[in-house]
C-alpha cells in the first residue's frame, strides 16, 4: 500500500497543465523528437527525485528545498534559490489561472473571467484555511484524470493521427524542453510522500518513480488521443476542439480542472510552507502572498500560455532541479556513477535555462 499510495500521489501531483501543450509541441517539433525528450527528461527527473528523497530521509528536522539550499550551499546560493524556487512555483500558479478560465467556459458557457476568479477562490481555500495537503482528494483527482485520459484515447477516431507530422524538426529542436519538463516536474510531492508514508524508505521512493513513469505513458496516450480526434492543434489544446461534441469537450475540460486543482493546491502549500519554515514569515503574510500574487500577475498581462509555460519550465524548473541535485551532492555520499550523472544533469538544465531566457527575450 505504501508503494501504490506513493505512486498515486506522485502521478496526481505531476499530471497538470503542461499536458495541454504537448499535442502542439509534438506537431511543431516532430513526434520523434518530442518522444525522445519525454523519455530522456523522465529519466532525469526520476534520478533527481530519488536523490531528493534520500536527502529528505537523512534529515532529522523538516525543511523545504529553499531551507536545504541555505543549509548545504550557503547564503549566496540561498538568495538565488529564493528567486528561482518561489518565482517558478508562483509562475506555475499563473499558468493554472491562464487555463482555468477556458476550461470552466467550456463546461459553463458565458462565465468569462468570472470562471478564472471562481477557480482561484476554490483552489485558494485550503491555503487560506492553513490546511495540510489533501492527499485523499489529490489521489481521487488523479484517478479521475487517468480515467478521462483513457476515455479520450479510446474514443479517438483515427483521422490521420500522427500521419503528416514530422519525425524531427531541427528548427524547433529546443521547443519541447520547457513544456515537457514542466509536465514532468513533481518534486513538490516528494516531501509529502515521505511524510504520509511515515518515511517508508525504498517502497515510497520506488512508488514515486513508478508514478512519474505512469505519467509519461499517460501523456503519450493523451497526445495520440488528441491527434486522432482533431485536425486543429493549438497551444492549449481545448481551443482547437470546436468540432468535438459537447460531452467530449466538457470531459476534457473536467480533466483540465482536475489537473489544475490537484496541482495548484500542493504548489501553493509548498510556497506557503517554504516562507513559513525556511524564512520565518508569519503564516498570514505567507498565505497572502500565495493568494494574491498569482492573480495579480495574471491580470497584469501574463496570459500567453505557451510563453509563460516555456519560461516556467525551461528556466525556473530547470534551475530548481539544479538546486535539487546540488543539495543532494552535498548531503549524500554519491557513487562515482551518480556524481557523473549529476554533473551531466546540471549541465543540461543550465544549458536549457540559458536557451529559454534567450528565446523569451529575443
Amino acid at each position: 500500500m505504501s508503494f501504490l499510495r506513493s505512486a498515486g500521489l506522485m502521478a496526481a501531483t505531476t499530471l497538470g497543465a503542461g499536458m495541454f501543450a504537448l499535442p502542439f509541441v509534438t506537431r511543431e517539433a516532430g513526434w520523434g523528437l518530442s518522444l525522445a525528450y519525454l523519455a530522456a527528461l523522465s529519466i532525469a527527473v526520476l534520478f533527481a527525485h530519488d536523490l531528493f528523497a534520500k536527502t529528505l530521509e537523512k534529515l532529522t528536522s523538516r525543511h523545504q528545498l529553499l531551507g536545504l539550499t541555505k543549509r548545504y550551499l550557503g547564503a549566496a546560493a540561498f538568495r538565488a534559490a529564493f528567486f528561482v524556487i518561489l518565482g517558478g512555483l508562483v509562475l506555475a500558479l499563473v499558468i493554472y489561472l491562464i487555463l482555468a478560465g477556458p476550461f470552466i467556459e467550456a463546461i459553463f458557457p458565458g462565465m468569462g473571467r468570472a470562471g478564472t476568479v471562481l477557480f482561484w477562490f476554490a483552489s485558494s481555500l485550503p491555503i487560506f484555511l492553513e490546511l495540510r495537503r489533501l492527499v485523499g482528494a489529490e489521489l481521487l483527482g488523479g484517478a479521475l484524470m487517468i480515467l478521462i485520459i483513457f476515455i479520450i484515447f479510446l474514443s479517438g477516431r483515427a483521422s490521420g493521427g500522427l500521419e503528416g507530422i514530422s519525425f524531427v524538426r531541427l528548427d524547433q529542436f529546443f521547443l519541447p524542453f520547457g513544456p515537457i519538463i514542466f509536465s514532468l516536474a513533481g518534486w513538490t510531492a516528494i516531501e509529502p510522500i515521505l511524510e504520509s508514508q511515515k518515511r517508508a524508505g525504498t517502497a515510497a521512493r520506488v512508488g514515486a518513480a513508478l508514478g512519474t513513469a505512469l505519467v509519461s505513458v499517460l501523456y503519450i496516450l493523451f497526445v495520440v488521443g488528441i491527434f486522432n480526434s482533431s485536425a486543429d492543434i493549438v497551444p492549449d489544446t481545448l481551443s482547437g476542439l470546436s468540432a468535438w461534441p459537447y460531452w467530449k469537450t466538457s470531459l476534457l475540460a473536467w480533466l483540465g480542472l482536475f489537473a489544475l486543482l490537484t496541482s495548484y493546491v500542493p504548489i501553493g502549500l509548498e510556497v506557503r510552507n517554504s516562507l513559513v519554515r525556511d524564512l520565518d514569515w508569519p503564516k498570514a503574510s505567507a498565505a497572502a502572498l500565495v493568494l494574491f500574487l498569482p492573480p495579480l500577475l495574471y491580470f497584469l498581462g501574463l496570459q500567453n500560455f505557451l510563453a509563460v509555460l516555456g519560461l516556467a519550465g525551461g528556466v525556473f524548473l530547470s534551475l530548481q532541479y539544479v538546486f535539487i541535485v546540488l543539495v543532494s551532492k552535498k548531503a549524500l555520499a554519491l557513487t562515482p556513477w551518480e556524481r557523473l550523472l549529476s554533473a551531466a544533469l546540471i549541465g543540461l538544465f543550465f544549458a536549457a535555462a540559458a536557451y529559454e531566457v534567450f528565446y523569451f527575450i529575443r
